[in-house]
């Protein structure tokens, strides 16, 4: 037999979501098999899965140390040896990569952090996530942060792995949003799920943009080449001549059903309008790779320095004038809408990461 009480950072979930942490090898069926057997109870008493967990809950397997380590629980002692072992190699790899990357972070680079949400500044050059086993990544580092401040554990790591919520492409900058608990990894999920959460960029693009405007369509993946191919739909590439950065039907976005798969929208307007580049801030209303960079390609501004929707020649130019070796995209700030909840220190907070000066820089020199 082997007991649990549910803690802070595991309440509020489903009981069969539970379950399947402890226990992750093993298959719904046999989970619920157990449950209408009462070999698996909730505070001594039988339970069907539906159950929402409070703090303190007492969770009973009637199971024995060789079931539970069948379907990945806590091991066997036949196990222990091999399981420590590999828990000990993972966490000196978390440890690898908070060195290497913290680094690169720099001082005041973790932008907001309490005991749900972490915002931290992504420097240019680093994955978000791995692409390959051997790649050492942004949610490598943040575990490697958390075990250095004592705030997580081998033991917990089984039961829940902290990870970034967004995705920024290896050479973009800025906002990047991770979940330290499961609480805060539920709350950013129906965030970006509902696009509830405001979401600005800025890019350095190439040519005169002198007015707001929109653009949308719909995208399409090309796993060969790892780009997009963008179609313009209905009203693309409005302009708003007063310049309020939405056009009167821009708003918030219509959820992606009413028009079809693939979907997307960006809103854009300048901050810097030069005669050979702009700056511009974009906000995106949906989320799809490379959206921002296809979209603002496809209406004849590309981001400067940008390797597969740019303009090579203009890239070659930036990059002997200016050093620019990537796109010149930047996540620059979040606002959140109104949280109730664990996480309602984050209602109404914005969080604000600047883009490097050479950004107003480039756009301020070619006027």
């Amino acid at each position: 037999m082997k007991e649990w009480r549910v803690g802070k950072g595991e309440k509020d979930q489903r009981f069969n979501k539970y379950l399947q942490r402890k226990l992750p090898d093993a298959p719904s069926s046999f989970l619920y098999k157990m449950l209408r057997k009462k070999n698996i109870t909730l505070n001594g008493k039988k339970a069907s899965g539906s159950e929402l967990l409070l703090e303190g809950d007492l969770v009973t397997f009637f199971l024995s140390d060789e079931t539970i380590a069948k379907f990945g629980g806590v091991p066997a002692a036949a196990d222990n040896a091999a399981s420590l072992q590999e828990t000990n190699e993972a966490l000196e790899e978390y440890g690898r990569a908070y060195r290497q990357i913290q680094g690169r972070i720099g001082e005041g680079g973790i932008l907001y952090e309490d005991a749900h949400i972490l915002a931290v500044r992504k420097p240019v050059g680093v994955l978000a996530q791995k692409s390959v086993d051997t790649d050492r990544s942004m949610n490598e580092w943040f575990v490697g942060y958390l075990l250095s401040k004592g705030e997580v554990s081998a033991s917990s790591l089984r039961q829940f792995r902290p990870s970034i919520c967004n995705r920024l492409d290896r050479n973009t900058g800025g906002i990047l949003l991770c979940a330290k608990s499961l609480q805060g990894a539920r709350t950013m999920g129906r965030l970006l799920k509902d696009r509830s959460l405001h979401k600005y960029y800025q890019a350095v693009v190439a040519g005169k943009v002198a007015q707001s405007g929109q653009i949308e369509g719909y995208l399409t993946k090309d796993a060969v080449t790892n780009t997009v191919n963008f179609k313009k739909g209905v009203g693309a590439d409005r302009q708003d001549a007063a310049g309020s950065g939405k056009s009167a039907s821009s708003g918030r976005s219509p959820e992606a059903s009413e028009h079809g798969k693939g979907w997307t929208r960006t809103t854009y307007k300048p901050l810097i309008t030069g005669a050979r580049y702009s700056l511009l801030e974009m906000e995106l209303i949906t989320g799809k790779t490379h959206q921002i960079r296809s979209h603002l390609a496809s209406i004849g501004h590309p981001i400067l320095g940008d390797p597969k929707y740019g303009n090579v020649r203009i890239n070659e130019t930036v990059r002997s004038q200016y050093g620019v070796r990537g796109q010149m995209l930047w996540c620059e700030r979040v606002e959140f809408p109104q949280i109730e909840g664990d996480l309602a220190a984050l209602s109404g907070r914005v969080i604000v990461c600047e883009p490097p000066a050479l950004y107003r820089e480039i756009a301020s020199h070619s006027k």
